[in-house]
């Protein structure tokens, strides 16, 4: 069976379910992971079928039987790592582009262009999460025919719809999910929902996710005295982040270009709300608008503004009346866009595509080399008609030169032999 090779630098991180997902739900194609390191007890996330490339002796003789037709790298920066081994042995590469593989950051986009520049004349394929991205790719350069979007997919059944009201009473929870970093804007969302707590004093905030911003944001609670407010739950994986949705009311994601310069593609959190059927509101950045439409399946404000933000969570606080309008909307476009389901069967259409170009490619390079055998055999026969032509020529001119010669002696004997005659006559003429 045709064998798709996925290349990992490192073992697939909580956060990342959905570049596994990628991987195990394939089934037109065999699935392998390839990577640098040894794949040891990985029970969140485990391979069957996980080679380290560093204990591959005969890396040809083990592509060759593995019947691999394309090496799959999740990230640009992974795709340039693995280039030089689809280089050697002639294997297609595909790359997922996310986030800052597409930023249109003058510092990250030349870095981006530089790496993109050799997986470019590899004749790499890029799967873009996003037409965002896709529009990226584009300006660096990089063939329409080469570009190929594929949003990622949520597991439906695992995030089922519901249908939150408003509570009278009680606790009002705002949720948002990401890891804590600059580019999900979590200060940003802290000092919107300010505006909100001084409003609504029974409102929470409840974060989940870790990462390098922990610290900035707890600080940003400390300083906007939030600690009975706003509270940090830690990272979860999907089944557990199900659950706390069903337990939300409002959901909130406030995407922003990090000072780094990276941004998101369509963030998986925001799908899972949809899905789930809380209303939600986000930032008009990178593919979000791909996902969200404004006032029609959720709220959209400008990204690093925290006064716009909290029109969104209000807007929905003081209208409960559309969340259902909003949600069953949200929800259809999910189904429709964003199924892994579906977008696994894109995935495998894409591959067949990869597939059918590698093959053509193939076929033109057997077309031009039997086109040049063929030249160089008519050359050769030329060459041969030539030669024979010529040897006829002059075995032909020898020939004729011979029979002039003999032509030329019978003449002179015949000639020397009338002269004699001739003679004879002569002489008995004068003896009468």
């Amino acid at each position: 069976m045709k064998t798709i090779a996925y290349f990992v630098s490192e073992n697939i991180k909580t956060h990342q379910r959905f570049i596994y997902n990628q991987i195990v739900k394939i089934s037109s194609y065999r699935s392998i992971v390839i990577g640098p390191f040894d794949n040891t007890n990985h029970t969140e996330f485990p391979f069957e079928n996980y080679y380290n490339l560093n204990k591959i002796k005969d890396l040809e003789n083990f592509f060759k039987e593995q019947e691999i037709i394309a090496i799959h790298a999740h990230h640009g920066k992974h795709g340039q790592d693995i280039l030089p081994v689809c280089e050697k042995y002639n294997i297609p590469l595909i790359v997922s582009i996310r986030g800052r593989d597409g930023s249109d950051r003058p510092e990250i986009f030349e870095k981006n262009a530089q790496r993109y520049s050799s997986l470019i004349k590899h004749g790499a394929h890029f799967f873009p999460v996003c037409q965002y991205l896709a529009q990226g790719l584009r300006s660096l350069g990089i063939p329409d025919d080469k570009i190929h979007v594929l949003y990622g997919g949520i597991e439906l059944d695992l995030f089922a719809y519901s249908n939150p009201t408003l509570p009278k009473e009680g606790e009002l929870r705002v949720l948002s999910v990401g890891r804590l970093v600059d580019k999900k804007g979590f200060i940003t969302l802290i000092k919107a929902f300010k505006r909100i707590y001084t409003q609504y004093p029974n409102a929470r905030l409840h974060i989940i996710g870790a990462g390098e911003d922990e610290n900035k944001i707890k600080s940003a609670i400390t300083e906007f005295n939030l600690k009975d407010a706003v509270i940090l739950k830690g990272a979860m994986d999907s089944k557990q982040v199900s659950n706390e949705l069903k337990k939300a009311h409002i959901f909130c994601l406030a995407s922003q270009t990090a000072k780094s310069g990276d941004i998101e593609g369509i963030p998986n959190a925001l799908k899972e709300a949809m899905a789930s059927g809380l209303p939600v509101v986000s930032t008009q950045h990178a593919g979000i608008p791909e996902l969200i439409e404004h006032h029609k399946t959720g709220y959209l404000a400008p990204e690093k503004n925290d006064i716009e933000l909290a029109k969104g969570i209000q807007f929905f606080l003081e209208h409960p009346e559309i969340w259902n309008a909003y949600t069953e909307r949200a929800r259809k476009v999910i189904e429709e866009k964003f199924d892994i389901n579906k977008q696994i069967m894109e995935q495998q259409r894409l591959y067949s595509l990869v597939n059918i170009t590698k093959m053509e490619a193939e076929t033109e390079t057997e077309r031009e080399t039997e086109k040049e055998a063929e030249t160089k055999s008519k050359s050769k026969a030329e060459t041969k008609s030539k030669s024979k032509s010529k040897s006829e020529t002059k075995s032909k001119s020898k020939s004729e030169t011979e029979k002039e010669a003999e032509t030329k002696s019978k003449a002179e004997t015949k000639s020397k032999s009338k002269s004699k005659t001739e003679k004879e006559k002569e002489k008995k003429k004068k003896k009468k």
